[in-house]
């Protein structure tokens, strides 16, 4: 027999954060299971898809020691369904099998869920060699900005993450699905010796955005350079870096554009999203010319239109160039400034867009490809 008691609110935290390891449609059973490890008045919560885990250590009150598996859903949708109440696990092993059953007792319930027993879990140490302390507000500040870009495309699975450059004194967060490219920089001291470059999956970083509390995260990266550690509070995420090597996408930056627009990023985020919803494909027409914009769709099926003029401070010869317009949306709503400056050189070159005004040392720019328009 074992036992442990704790909250279900400390449960509910723990359980919650090692499920997000386990993908929504699981084939193989044995990535069903939240794995539950007591020693030493500490209880390990561990799940995992083969490729991903995620580990939390929760304190409980218990003198015994022991490891068994619960499903997971059976076990969250317990939990959730709860109120905050202090809750006691018995765990009984039936006879000459691995499996046992597990007795819940709280203020007004009973309930029983069946458990598997199981071996220790072996600990397959990697050699980290790079560690490096990361403010995670920082850290999330990077991930949202580029992770909306990742290719979801699995014939080129280096572009389903993002690539992080590591530098000395600098982080590089880069995404691209082909169509449009952010890069994302930030003044970070990493103290590493030699430029590191690793790709870390998309799905990876959208669990981390789940999981930080802490406001300190340290990054490990193993020697071999194919996975990386996230350590928080009580909490650590494994994860198997993609190997594929990233394109080369400083070579689809372009350096010279010669057309500037000055522009209030709510008032081009607010005309594309009012617009774009009458196209029949999804995308717009810009026109700039001196000191107004024109944006323009229209569903020639439906016999539907629109056209916004907006104000801007514009530089160079006109330019008539179409967008998809989600991809500008996406573009927009991920930078946090009040004014943009899109750059643009000709209706096939990609368009730059990034904040007027960057913070010191930090800079982030959004490549969006033009769509051919009809004229």
């Amino acid at each position: 027999m074992m036992q442990f008691s704790s909250t279900i609110r400390h449960l509910q935290d723990g359980v919650g954060k090692v499920s997000l390891a386990i993908p929504a449609k699981t084939i193989d059973p044995r990535f069903d299971n939240v794995h539950l490890s007591i020693e030493n008045g500490t209880l390990t919560l561990f799940a995992t898809d083969g490729e991903i885990s995620v580990t939390a250590f929760c304190g409980v009150e218990t003198t015994d020691s022991g490891n068994i598996g619960i499903k997971a859903k059976t076990l969250q949708e317990f939990l959730r369904s709860m109120y905050d109440t202090p809750v006691t696990f018995t765990i009984n092993r039936q006879e000459i099998s691995d499996h046992g059953m597990v007795s819940i007792k709280t203020d007004k319930g009973r309930y029983t869920i069946p458990c598997m027993f199981e071996n220790k879990q072996e600990k397959n140490e990697k050699a980290y060699d790079i560690a490096i302390e990361l403010q995670t507000s920082e850290l999330l500040d990077l991930v949202h900005k580029t992770i909306f870009a990742c290719s979801v495309d699995g014939m080129r699975p280096a572009m389903m993450g993002v690539l992080f450059e590591i530098e000395e004194n600098r982080i590089t967060g880069v995404a691209t699905d082909g169509h449009r490219l952010v890069r994302c920089r930030k003044p970070i001291e990493t103290h590493v010796q030699e430029k590191q470059k690793i790709v870390v999956p998309a799905r990876v970083l959208s669990i981390l955005q789940k999981l930080s509390q802490s406001d300190i995260v340290t990054m490990s990266i193993d020697e071999e350079r194919r996975s990386v550690r996230f350590c928080m509070d009580n909490v650590v995420l494994d994860a198997a870096l993609i190997v594929e090597p990233y394109p080369n996408y400083e070579a689809v930056i372009p350096v010279e554009h010669d057309k500037k627009m000055l522009a209030e990023r709510t008032d081009i985020y607010d005309s594309v999203r009012r617009v774009g919803r009458f196209s029949s494909i999804g995308d717009i027409k810009v026109e700039v010319d001196g000191d107004k914009t024109r944006i323009m769709a229209e569903n020639t099926n439906e016999g539907e239109s629109a056209q916004e003029e907006i104000g801007c401070n514009f530089t160079g010869e006109p330019i008539t160039i179409g967008f998809n317009a989600k991809f500008i949306e996406a573009a927009l709503s991920h930078i946090d400034e009040k004014e943009i400056i899109i750059e643009m050189k000709s209706p096939t070159t990609a368009v730059i867009f990034k904040p007027s005004e960057q913070k010191e040392q930090e800079d982030l720019i959004i490549l969006v490809m033009p769509v051919r328009i009809n004229n």
